[in-house]
């Protein structure tokens, strides 16, 4: 994974826990822009989070100062993953 810090992750399988699902549930996939320099990493990007069992997914705007992981779990709260 490019784009996402390991600190963004232990927020993530928080908001997971927190909403009562199972971190197991869930699947991220981070997808990078061109970076803007030879050689150098993307600083932005996207992040596609996907519930496993219902395929239900949702993309969300990542990078430097990005809130995907806030978005996340108003989306958990909210159902748009559904149940636990």
């Amino acid at each position: 994974m490019y784009l996402i810090t390991d600190s963004e992750m232990d927020d993530f399988d928080g908001a997971i826990l927190g909403a009562g699902f199972e971190v197991a549930s869930f699947g991220v996939i981070d997808l990078g822009d061109e970076p803007t320099a030879k050689g150098q990493p993307p600083i932005t990007g996207t992040v596609t989070v996907l519930r496993i069992s219902t395929d239900e997914f949702i993309t969300y705007s990542a990078g430097n100062f990005s809130t995907w992981v806030s978005e996340f779990e108003a989306d958990l709260h909210e159902g748009k993953f559904g149940e636990p």
